[in-house]
């Protein structure tokens, strides 16, 4: 294996963790309006206690998580 392989493997895989970090961003955020959009107008024909459960999980799922996986595949800078 040379170097630039190794490179580009780092680099793949970069990509990937930007990706699942950013789609665990995007499904919060659709959570959070959806719980929303429930508890104002019990929209979808369900329960405000439904909605508070989204808009949690939607909250945790956008602000903590992507947190969370960025700090547990944070690399060391190459010198």
């Amino acid at each position: 294996m040379t170097r630039t392989d190794d490179k580009s493997r780092a680099e793949t895989r970069a990509q990937y963790r930007f990706l699942i970090i950013n789609l665990c961003r995007i499904t919060g955020a659709i959570m959070l309006v959806v719980g929303l959009a429930v508890i104002a107008r019990e929209a979808f024909g369900l329960p405000k206690s439904i909605g508070y459960l989204l808009f949690l999980v939607g909250m945790i799922g956008f602000m903590l998580v992507p947190v969370l996986l960025s700090k547990r595949w944070k690399s060391t800078p190459y010198i």
